[in-house]
């Protein structure tokens, strides 16, 4: 008897695919490109040091998974070309800096994907010197769980209100949905609970604040950096402007520093040489 279509398709994809060890090697090819790239040993502006290894190669890693699914929808938001929309659009806040650099955004693609990303790392050295378990922000007394800035890039789940697809991507990481990369991002790092020193609430604390949905948003943006890294990648793009979600960008305090793009450039790269990686992305 022979076997249905779907069947034969299933044996080969079995016999064809490459095994997760392999996958798990191509892998460790991109976070190789990221400890050879000067993105991380550069010295970041406002006293903010070198960033963590982990950072770098972590953001790599969703630079890489975003590459592999272009059609993704959070992905094509990211990839789409700069609005010109000041207030919502930090790509177009960054106009002057990207041209400067001869990095042009005005067409959509991989380009403008991983222009976002260089800035977004950027973006993440000014919120939490890339620290992934960075707790919320007391310096403004920030104390409801839906505007409680918290995670990497400090963003806050009522923003997802800007956008059907943020709400989307935490479902899909709360369901345990997509691999949250935990062990790339963490390396040695750990976080410590800080008291606020601002005499308005000087019984607040970096920890969970509030209940519900707006608190179980801080608990997965801490422990889950690829979740933080793309809600963060598509608020840039849709409410990260002149008027948008983060202060640095705001003051044009985020640097876009050319050896990260070199970088990207060159995971990007890998990707379409060695399309296996995807698998274990």
């Amino acid at each position: 008897m022979f076997r249905s279509i779907s069947a034969v398709a299933l044996l080969l994809a079995s016999i064809c695919a490459p095994s997760f060890s392999e996958a798990a090697t191509e892998m460790d090819a991109i976070v190789q490109i990221a400890r050879g790239s000067k993105c991380i040993s550069h010295e970041w502006p406002y006293r903010r040091g070198t960033a963590p290894s982990s950072y770098i190669e972590g953001m790599a890693l969703v630079f890489a998974r975003a590459a592999c699914h272009p059609d993704r929808t959070d992905v094509r938001i990211v990839s789409g070309p700069e609005s010109g929309q000041l207030a919502a659009d930090a790509l177009t806040v960054y106009r002057q800096e990207f041209s400067k650099l001869g990095m042009a955004n005005d067409t959509a693609g991989v380009a403008t994907l991983r222009h976002t990303y260089v800035l977004l790392i950027g973006l993440g050295m000014m919120e939490s010197s890339g620290k992934f378990c960075e707790g919320r922000d007391i310096s403004q007394c920030f104390a409801e769980a839906n505007s409680a800035e918290s995670g990497l890039f400090q963003t806050s789940y009522g923003v997802g209100r800007s956008n059907p697809v943020l709400m989307s991507l935490f479902a899909d990481y709360s369901a345990g949905k997509s691999d949250c990369l935990l062990s790339s991002f963490q390396g040695h790092l750990t976080c410590r609970i800080h008291k606020s020193q601002n005499a308005k609430c000087p019984n607040e604390t970096s920890d969970v604040t509030g209940t519900g949905p707006g608190a179980d948003w801080q608990r997965l943006t801490k422990i889950c950096p690829a979740f933080a890294a793309e809600y963060a990648a598509v608020v840039l793009r849709q409410h990260g402007g002149s008027s948008g979600e983060f202060n640095p960008i705001r003051k044009r305090q985020a640097e876009v520093f050319p050896a990260c793009d070199g970088m990207l450039k060159s995971v990007q790269d890998y990707v379409q040489a060695h399309p296996d990686v995807c698998v274990g992305l």
